[in-house]
């Protein structure tokens, strides 16, 4: 497919990479040449100097011939002029970073007037994501399939652990339970598990099943965090107050460090139900004073990534029930990985995902199976898809035993009818089921596509 992409800032230049490696034909047009440079040279990409909302220069990067337009500045008018430019040009497919919670309040109507095909929010994105992680707090990361009634929590396996040396095919008998571990990242490897498979203490285990088993899992083998009750926000920035809004929803406690006062004023004004705490949550003391020792959880939100390590250093050892690190570098990942910082995760990530997912929907929008959630595991080296499947699919009806499915892949779990199935070889798919996979081949766009290719397979 051919892309266009306006902004080259952190957002785009990843959301560049990843389009790039799964082989789309991308153009980026912004006005820093720093960031056009980097581009440049860390990824397959044609870049364009000039203000991506000018018709001049959209029409130079051909965007009038392009299968999608993505406006990704840091400007949510510019993004949305880029669209409606687009669209005037004949692009038929546009997507808008919209960040703004009073434009986004009003997404809606926006997106009718403007004719945009998604409406991208990263911060909105990364609220959701660490809501269900607070939810579920034994894990360090839950990723929601099937219209939240399937998970997919990741935790790593602790020496005490009692799956230690358990073989997985006896995993369902030994526990009474209707999960399924779905991918393990083992010695910096990722596998995808036979039942042959034998757990091990520090395996990173992604397990997939139905939403209301998980907690009792966690407890019958002793990893069950309390329930979040109260939660201490740091930084008062656009996620705070997507999260905080969520969390107060939820009948949650809500406090949030912020050291501007003017900041404190306008976040008082959004979160009328939230503590707002004027200070620098940087310094111990002031976290200390604050109850950093007994809150259920401590998020790091600051726009300074050290700030977040540190703090979330100091929060996991002074007690805090559940930790969760915001990080925008990806080059800290090694650093991050040495340390105890609960659960990690990037914003843009998160944004990532949804346009993949998008733009491999739009490569198969004749498919009888499109994408409804797409997930990247453990650092993109594995995915986790969700199916719609429809009427005509060949998979429907094949008990899933007689499908040759390509290596490193399999089927987590299936949603039928408001249940969650994990499936064994006589069950089937059928039309109207979503249909989760776990793979570590990249690029799925559709059902079919976990089939086995060639006489030799793949």
């Amino acid at each position: 497919m051919k892309i266009v992409l306006v902004g080259a800032g952190r957002m785009g230049q990843e959301i560049a990479r990843r389009l790039a490696e799964e082989g789309h034909d991308i153009t980026v047009i912004d006005t820093d040449t720093d960031c056009l440079e980097e581009i440049s040279t860390g990824v397959d990409a044609m870049v364009l100097y000039g203000n991506g909302a000018d018709y001049t220069v959209l029409t130079e990067a051909g965007v009038g011939e392009a299968d999608l337009l993505i406006a990704v500045t840091s400007d949510d008018s510019v993004n949305m002029l880029c669209c409606l430019t687009g669209k005037k040009l004949g692009v038929s497919n546009t997507v808008a970073r919209v960040r703004t919670m009073e434009y986004f309040r009003q997404m809606v109507f926006l997106k009718d007037e403007l004719g945009l095909s998604l409406v991208l929010n990263p911060e909105q994105a990364a609220a959701s994501e660490i809501s269900r992680i607070l939810r579920f707090p034994s894990a360090a990361k839950v990723e929601s399939f099937a219209k939240g009634r399937a998970e997919m929590v990741e935790f790593t396996l602790a020496p005490e652990s009692p799956l230690c040396g358990l073989r997985l095919v006896k995993l369902r008998d030994k526990y009474a339970s209707n999960l399924l571990i779905c991918a393990v990242e083992h010695d910096g490897r990722v596998i995808i598990p036979k039942g042959d498979f034998v757990l091990s203490a520090g395996d990173v285990l992604h397990v997939v099943g139905p939403a209301a088993e998980m907690s009792a899992f966690f407890k019958s083998v002793g990893s069950y965090k309390r329930s979040v009750r109260d939660v201490m926000i740091l930084g008062g920035g656009r996620i705070s107050l997507y999260l905080g809004s969520a969390l107060l929803d939820a009948g949650i406690r809500v406090r949030i460090i912020e050291r501007s006062e003017e900041h404190c004023e306008i976040i008082k004004g959004f979160l009328p139900r939230a503590e707002i705490l004027l200070g620098d949550g940087t310094n111990p003391k002031v976290l200390e004073e604050e109850g950093i020792r007994t809150t259920d959880a401590f998020v790091a939100l600051t726009g300074s990534d050290q700030n977040n390590i540190i703090t979330s250093m100091f929060a996991a050892r002074s007690g805090a029930g559940k930790v969760i690190t915001k990080v925008n570098r990806t080059s800290f990942q090694s650093i991050i990985d040495s340390m105890d910082l609960g659960s990690v995760f990037n914003p843009r990530n998160s944004a990532s995902n949804l346009i993949c997912r998008y733009v491999r929907a739009m490569q198969n929008s004749e498919s009888s199976s499109q994408i409804e959630t797409l997930y990247k595991l453990v650092g993109g080296k594995a995915e986790a898809l969700e199916f719609r499947v429809s009427e005509g699919s060949k998979l429907c009806g094949v008990p899933l035993q007689e499908l040759k499915l390509r290596e490193n892949l399999l089927i987590g779990c299936i949603g039928r009818g408001g249940q969650i199935i994990i499936p064994s070889g006589q069950d089937t798919i059928e039309p109207g089921d979503s249909v989760i996979v776990v793979t570590c081949s990249a690029g799925l766009g559709k059902l079919e596509d976990i089939l086995a290719r060639g006489p030799g397979h793949e």
